[in-house]
């Protein structure tokens, strides 16, 4: 009876042991934990390949790294000198008309934002005062001047008989100096009637060049006071692109200047489309720098047919002057920035780079332009260059204009 007491409860012990054996394991010794066991030669099994493969990795590691990149053939050129810049629409004439006298507004013929010639009588002014004026001055020449012939008529007569020796020299005398009076009184009448005409036309406010008017500021039965303001008048057609340039630019633009060969191109701002753009030739170049900006004014003369550009119009001007001869021609993206300069990447026919510091004279656009460091012909990297170092080997998977540089890569020994 005792055994089988005890058979049943190893029994019992081992069938709690199988179910919750998941609980039991992590209790038991390493040599009697078949999953602990399993693991470890499964982790040294890992260990030992890792180690190999670290020995493998070294020695691929020891090799040299081989980028893709692509490139372009650098090309003898040259470059438009162009430069970028702001400018405003200032008209040719304008001027704010003004009231020369006072008076009253007898009519208004102008119309608010019309078109207007040379000569065109835009306000008449009350003028009946100084045309009353006139007739009297006509009339007091006239009076004037009837004695005035009455004295030239008794000058001749006394002087006729002054040489037959019958009136005496005074009565010639006199008679001259009343000739002269009578002269001279009709000389004051004229001056008079002068000074009314030049009055009466300063009431007729015209138009002195051609151009659009702008608000009139005035109606009929109005009073105008001497100095007043009437309308605004702007010439429309031509007008001028003004824009600056910075100082170190003065050279340039005069140079360019006198060859007449300075130009610019201008947009509004605001514009949708390319209609609304303009070139001309710069016409004129300001006789000083602002001290303030550091700039100088330049000005090109449009001749605005259309009337696109309006007074005061915000611009964008594109400056052309000139180019700049006897460069190398690369892409811009194949120069790259390093220690207040620029370094660029060489493919040499062994298939490494060489890393070379080069000159930029000048860049328009994606275009660069090298004056050292670069040669015609020469392969340069344009993408790839941020896993380079000097002496790095590189293949050529892409050019930046394959229909362009195919052949001229094949001629330098580089495959692709």
């Amino acid at each position: 009876m005792k055994y089988i007491v005890t058979i049943l409860l190893v029994a019992a012990i081992s069938l709690l042991l199988f179910v919750y054996r998941g609980e039991f394991e992590a209790y038991l010794p390493a040599w009697a934990n078949p999953t602990q066991a399993t693991s470890g030669a499964t982790h040294s099994a890992a260990n030992g390949q890792t180690r190999n493969g670290d020995k493998r990795g070294g020695a691929a590691q020891g090799g040299a790294r081989t980028s893709a990149v692509t490139v372009a053939v650098a090309k003898s050129g040259s470059i438009p000198v162009v430069r970028q810049t702001i400018g405003t629409i200032v008209p040719v004439a304008s001027t704010a008309l003004t009231s020369p006298i006072s008076g009253i507004v007898a009519n208004v013929l102008a119309k608010d934002g019309a078109e207007v010639k040379a000569g065109d009588l835009l306000v008449q002014l009350d003028d009946r005062t100084i045309k009353a004026n006139i007739q009297r001055d006509q009339a007091q020449l006239a009076k004037d001047q009837a004695s005035l012939d009455s004295a030239n008529t008794t000058l001749a007569r006394v002087e006729s008989l002054s040489k037959s020796g019958v009136d005496t020299q005074q009565q010639f005398s006199d008679a001259a100096a009343a000739a002269k009076q009578a002269a001279a009184t009709v000389a004051v009448d004229q001056a008079n009637l002068a000074a009314d005409n030049v009055t009466l036309s300063q009431t007729q406010i015209r138009a002195p060049f051609d151009g659009k008017l702008g608000a009139v500021l005035l109606s009929a039965g109005a009073y105008v006071a001497p100095g007043a303001d009437v309308v605004l008048l702007t010439q429309m057609k031509p007008v001028y692109a003004e824009f600056v340039l910075p100082e170190p630019d003065l050279d340039l633009a005069r140079s360019n200047l006198a060859s007449k060969s300075l130009t610019a191109d201008v947009y509004p701002t605001q514009a949708q489309g390319k209609d609304a753009s303009a070139s001309g030739s710069v016409v004129f170049l300001d006789n000083n720098v602002d001290a303030a900006s550091g700039t100088f004014k330049l000005r090109v003369l449009l001749d605005n047919q259309s009337e696109t550009f309006w007074p005061g119009q915000s611009l964008k001007v594109t400056v052309n002057a000139g180019q700049m001869d006897n460069l190398v021609t690369v892409p811009l993206v194949a120069l790259q920035p390093q220690g207040g300069g620029y370094v660029s990447y060489v493919v040499k026919p062994d298939k490494t780079v060489e890393k070379r510091k080069v000159t930029l004279a000048l860049s328009n656009g994606n275009l660069a332009g090298v004056s050292q460091g670069i040669t015609e012909g020469e392969l340069v990297v344009t993408e790839g260059q941020a896993s380079l170092t000097d002496g790095s080997h590189v293949v050529v998977n892409q050019t930046a204009d394959p229909a362009d540089t195919k052949a001229e890569i094949s001629q330098n020994g580089v495959s692709l």
